[in-house]
């Protein structure tokens, strides 16, 4: 996706979105939002040359500045859901690695992580006649910390508000899950009225707007088919975002 700079308020910017720490005092890194591991390796590899300054502009990939750590301890939770998305897309804990070579080297990785989903019903229920197909059960509390970091950095990046409060709601569910109205309303993008509501002055997401490159509520793509997301802000801060075009998730802060 096409860089844009940000020139909104400084004074929105002095504290980690994570835990509310003044940034000036600790050390601090930029954070990818979303998760540079749910990219393809191709993209990751393109972002990284951008950052270097050997790449093209188009491969600039999201990030914020938060504490150091911050940004490390969300590490073991990102690793889990990216594990529990290889598992589930492949269709086993253990896929063919001829079928599905990123899953099988990924999970093969983090046998800690697939111990930890065998522990309860694990998945493996397609060997036996008459039962469900594949089906994982992971810790939602750690796929609701990744879910909300991302939303977090997303809101911060293209709208310039730090929203250091808890969201107000949190849900994410497989989209084939949702009925047809469900995913109709999930992936509605704002109507022209809205565009009377203006996010912070400066931001990314105002050029956007300026330039007819955005809408409220519209789809931001990071990568076709692995990565999208959106943001309302004409009442609540609504940040929606698609994974792997499998996994819909929604994170709401009340105005």
């Amino acid at each position: 996706m096409r860089e844009i700079e940000d020139f909104s308020d400084d004074r929105l910017k002095v504290w980690c979105i994570h835990c509310g720490t003044v940034i000036a005092d600790v050390a601090s890194n930029r954070d990818h939002v979303p998760t540079k591991s749910l990219l393809t390796k191709t993209l990751r590899e393109r972002g990284a040359a951008y950052d270097s300054g050997a790449g093209n502009e188009i491969d600039y990939l999201p990030q914020v500045m938060v504490c150091r750590g911050c940004n490390s301890s969300f590490s073991p939770d990102e690793n889990y859901l990216l594990c529990v998305l290889h598992a589930v897309m492949a269709g086993s804990l253990y896929p063919d690695p001829t079928k599905n070579p990123e899953a099988a080297t990924i999970l093969r990785s983090n046998r800690h992580v697939v111990r930890s989903l065998k522990r309860g019903p694990d998945g493996q229920l397609f060997l036996f006649e008459n039962l469900q197909p594949f089906t994982l059960y992971p810790d939602t509390d750690k796929v609701r910390r990744v879910i909300v970091k991302n939303a977090r950095g997303h809101a911060y990046h293209e709208i310039g508000e730090p929203l250091l409060e808890a969201p107000d709601h949190v849900a994410f569910v497989p989209l084939a899950q949702l009925s047809a109205g469900q995913r109709d309303a999930f992936e509605t993008v704002g109507t022209a009225a809205e565009f009377a509501v203006w996010p912070e002055v400066g931001s990314r997401m105002t050029v956007q707007l300026l330039d007819r490159e955005a809408m409220v509520g519209g789809w931001i793509t990071v990568e076709p088919g692995r990565y999208r997301y959106s943001i309302d802000w004409s009442e609540a801060v609504t940040v929606k975002t698609l994974i792997w075009e499998y996994l819909a998730t929604e994170t709401r802060w009340e105005r």
